[in-house]
């Protein structure tokens, strides 16, 4: 017997292994082992529910040790299932294989609304030999996306000059902490910003398109007044135009560099002492503003 292998390991031969050619019918047969009356179903607007009758250790009988499901929202093409799986992403979390015979499922979640996707499902026990691929299951999600971007925890204040004030977060995604959000909104106060106040807040321009969740992002905040105290805050949009919920606020001081005005009316004063008599007080004045 030939036992497909997980991508990358090679096939493992036993004492009753067939000659080479045989190979494509066995997959085949193997493929009969795997979850084949897999389906999938909407569950919310943003996640998908894979049920699946659950295959055994050696072919139909006993449990299995793992799963590991994929998807793509891109179909097979032609015949060339091992590169669409080696392409698909993989599902985290998946569950523990239950006996033979009995219905699993998951809930995949975080995905895009109105998006068709596809998903394929394998097998494996202790050793691991891996099953086949399963058929694949094919879902469109539904409804509008109503999942804002997460919360900015993390805004800092990295470092100020005497009219800017420079500034670093984490993206925090599209769907909660997935995904790209769309935009973001950056706006600072000379008091502390709150959920309340937000719209009084002065809104900056030029702010960075976000990235993928979980990369770092700064921007310079510029146009501000020496020696002030400033609060900022930002939030994220996503396609929607679902808005997250106000991020943390730190505040940063610009730097003063206004220096002292110059005096421009220093004098003598008669009562002080001896005046030279040669030079009066206005030529004085005019010979040290000179130098």
């Amino acid at each position: 017997m030939l036992i497909a292998p997980h991508r990358g390991a090679p096939a493992r031969h036993f004492w009753n292994a067939p000659a080479p050619h045989a190979l494509m019918s066995l997959l085949a047969a193997v493929a009969l082992f795997c979850p084949c009356a897999s389906q999938a179903q909407t569950a919310a607007d943003s996640s998908v529910t894979l049920l699946w009758t659950a295959s055994g250790d050696d072919g139909n009988v006993g449990t299995a040790t793992s799963y590991q499901i994929r998807y793509r929202t891109v179909g097979i093409a032609a015949t060339d299932t091992a590169s669409w799986w080696g392409s698909a992403t993989n599902v985290p979390g998946v569950p523990v294989p239950h006996p033979a015979g009995t219905t699993d499922s998951m809930v995949v979640r975080g995905l895009t609304p109105l998006t068709t996707y596809y998903f394929l499902i394998r097998v494996a026990d202790e050793v691991p030999n891996w099953s086949g691929y399963s058929n694949l299951a094919v879902r469109t999600t539904s409804g509008a996306d109503v999942t804002a971007p997460r919360a900015i925890t993390d805004l800092a204040v990295t470092g100020t000059t005497g009219t800017s004030m420079s500034l670093r977060w984490t993206a925090p995604g599209d769907d909660g902490g997935t995904g790209t959000a769309t935009s973001y909104d950056i706006r600072y106060s000379t008091s502390a910003i709150t959920a309340a106040n937000w719209g009084s807040a002065v809104t900056v321009t030029g702010e960075p398109a976000p990235a993928v969740a979980g990369t770092q992002q700064t921007f310079t905040v510029t146009g501000l007044n020496p020696s002030r105290t400033y609060y900022v805050a930002i939030r994220a949009t996503d396609e929607a135009s679902n808005l997250a919920a106000l991020s943390n606020v730190p505040s940063g001081t610009t730097l003063d560099t206004i220096p002292p005005a110059p005096v421009r009316d220093l004098s003598l004063d008669p009562d002080s002492g001896t005046v030279d008599p040669i030079v009066s007080s206005a030529e004085y004045v005019v010979a040290s503003n000179a130098h």
